[in-house]
C-alpha cells in the first residue's frame, strides 16, 4: 500500500502545480498578443512582417495552426531522436530505468497491484473512448454543433496513431519484472500515458470554457494528476520503463497543445481569453468647445 499512497501523493502534487499555474496563466490570448508583439518588433520590415503576420495569423487554416503543427512536428522529432539515442546507448534518464523497474517491482504486492489496475485502467483504449464521446456529447449539448466532437476526435485519433507509430519505429522491449509479464507490443513510448495526457487534458479544456479560472484551474489540476497516476501505475506494474511514461506524457500534453492551437484557427485553452489589448480611444475630429 505504500506505493499506492506514494503514487496518490505525487499525482496530487503534480495536479496542485498544474492547478496553480493554470490559475496564474494571463487572462489574454497568447497567440494575438504574440502576434502583436512581433508586428511591433518588425514595424520596419514589410516584407518579413508581412510573412510573419500571415505565419502567426490565429484566423487562418494556414497561419498558426500550420506554423504550430510544424514545429511540434521538429521538437519531436528532435526528441524521439534524443530519445532512442539515449535508449541505444544506455545514457541520460534511461540509466536510471532498470532501478526504478527493479524498486518497484520489490514493492508492488498483492493488494497494491489490484489497486494500480484500477489506476491503470483509466489510460485504457476502452476508458479513453469512453471519456471521449462524454466529453463530445457535452460540447455538442452545449453548442449544437459538430466543433466540439471533431476536436475530441482529432486528440485521441491524433495520440493513438502517434504513440504507435514511435513504438514499432522505436521496437524498445519491455520490463519483465512485474506479475502482468512481457506484452507483446513495444514499450517506448507508454500509450496509456499519452492517451491519458492527451484525452483528460482536452476532457478539462472543454467542461472549463465559460467557468471561473479557479474552476479552470481545478480541471486542470484533476486532469494532470490523472494522467500521471495513469503514468506512475505502469512502472509500478511493471509493464512499461520510467522513461516510456515520461515520453508518453510530455507526447500526450504535446499532441494536445498542437491540437488545441490548431483547431478551429484560433487559440483553445482553459476558458475563453480575453483580449489580449484594448483599442486606444478614438480622437474627435473636432476639438473640444468647437462647432461644426
Amino acid at each position: 500500500m505504500l506505493v499506492i499512497l506514494l503514487l496518490l501523493i505525487v499525482s496530487a502534487a503534480v495536479g496542485v502545480v498544474a492547478g496553480i499555474a493554470v490559475r496564474a496563466w494571463p487572462q489574454a490570448d497568447p497567440a494575438r498578443t504574440a502576434t502583436a508583439a512581433v508586428e511591433d518588433q518588425l514595424i520596419r520590415w514589410k516584407r518579413l512582417r508581412r510573412f510573419l503576420r500571415s505565419r502567426l495569423d490565429p484566423a487562418t487554416a494556414t497561419g498558426l495552426g500550420l506554423t504550430m503543427a510544424l514545429l511540434a512536428v521538429v521538437v519531436a522529432g528532435i526528441g524521439i531522436g534524443v530519445a532512442v539515442y539515449m535508449i541505444r546507448t544506455n545514457s541520460g534518464v534511461v540509466r536510471i530505468d532498470h532501478s526504478i523497474e527493479r524498486w518497484a517491482a520489490a514493492h508492488t504486492g498483492p493488494g497494491s497491484f489490484r489497486l494500480l489496475q484500477m489506476l491503470t485502467a483509466l489510460g485504457s483504449t476502452t476508458v479513453i473512448v469512453v471519456v471521449a464521446l462524454a466529453g463530445a456529447s457535452l460540447g455538442w449539448w452545449r453548442r449544437r454543433g459538430i466543433s466540439v466532437p471533431l476536436f475530441f476526435t482529432l486528440v485521441v485519433a491524433g495520440q493513438f496513431a502517434a504513440s504507435n507509430l514511435i513504438k514499432f519505429a522505436v521496437e524498445r522491449v519491455r520490463p519483465d519484472l512485474g506479475p502482468m509479464g512481457p506484452l507483446g507490443t513495444p514499450s517506448f513510448p507508454s500509450g496509456h500515458s499519452t492517451a491519458a495526457a492527451a484525452t483528460y487534458a482536452a476532457l478539462a479544456l472543454v467542461i472549463g470554457r465559460d467557468r471561473s479560472p479557479r474552476a479552470r484551474a481545478v480541471l486542470a489540476g484533476i486532469a494532470v494528476g490523472i494522467a500521471v497516476a495513469v503514468a506512475g501505475s505502469r512502472v509500478f506494474l511493471s509493464v512499461h520503463w520510467f522513461s516510456d511514461v515520461i515520453a508518453g506524457l510530455a507526447l500526450g500534453w504535446t499532441w494536445f497543445a498542437v491540437v488545441a492551437v490548431s483547431f478551429g484557427g484560433r487559440v483553445l485553452w482553459f476558458g475563453a481569453p480575453a483580449a489580449a489589448t484594448s483599442s486606444p480611444p478614438t480622437r474627435s475630429r473636432h476639438p473640444v468647445g468647437s462647432t461644426r
